[in-house]
């Protein structure tokens, strides 16, 4: 728990020294494929997480309260329109700083479920935040589904319900490309039904296999495999 909370506050103070003050004092190693920046990256949060032993508890929930607030202070003033950010598993070019910051939300919203399960406690699915950590990580869909290319017009449509709940996803393809549409494509080629807890824990690789067979899922082998095989994280789920 201790170890979790630490790498939160990791994330809280590398977010301000990178995007508030400009620093970057541990940037990767130039040329690292996307295996290699991976393994580059868990090193460096298992060497942050490995001093922060030293902090206590109390510091620890101290420094957060502390940097939380600067944070949303920092994030506040950025234009959420900008094509400022790289976020690997929904995009390979820049993309509006708008999903760099649910992907800040998710990941910490996702840690304090997993802190939640730790201590026995019930995950919290209110709707003010599972909806737009959700609708951050769904764009995970069309990133994933370049490689399976549809003629244009057909539609894949991801369904999400529970607790009061209800959400509906709508991929297009234009015939290279899957995009979001307020309406659903003819004909429709897969779907998948998911409740909150399930899309959330498929969606970030927390998902067990007895959780992945209680997904409805039918269509398309191909495309059902894919939307099965989603994560928004870095890398290729094994």
């Amino acid at each position: 728990m201790l170890g979790l909370a630490c790498h939160l506050l990791g994330d809280d103070l590398s977010l301000m020294a990178g995007q508030r003050d400009g620093h970057h004092g541990t940037p990767a190693p130039p040329g690292l494929d996307e295996e290699g920046f991976i393994s580059w990256l868990d090193e460096l949060q298992v060497e942050w997480v490995q001093a922060a032993r030293r902090l206590s508890p109390r510091l620890v929930v101290e420094l957060l309260d502390w940097a939380g607030p600067q944070v949303v202070e920092m994030v506040s003033g950025q234009d959420p329109s900008a094509l400022t950010a790289n976020v690997s598993w929904a995009s390979a070019v820049p993309v509006p700083a708008w999903l760099d910051h649910a992907r800040e939300l998710s990941e910490r919203w996702i840690h304090r479920q997993q802190m939640l399960q730790a201590v026995g406690a019930p995950a919290d699915l209110r709707e003010d935040l599972i909806e737009p950590v959700l609708d951050g990580l769904r764009w995970a869909y069309p990133f994933r589904l370049e490689l399976h290319q549809r003629p244009a017009g057909e539609g894949v449509e991801v369904s999400v319900t529970g607790s009061g709940a209800e959400l509906r996803w709508d991929l297009v393809s234009d015939g290279t490309a899957w995009h979001f549409r307020p309406n659903p494509g003819r004909p429709l080629v897969a779907e998948l039904r998911m409740t909150l807890e399930q899309a959330w824990r498929l969606l970030s690789n927390n998902l067990d296999r007895d959780g992945h067979g209680q997904v409805v899922a039918a269509g398309d082998a191909d495309i059902v495999a894919a939307l099965m095989r989603t994560r928004a994280i870095i890398g290729t789920p094994k």
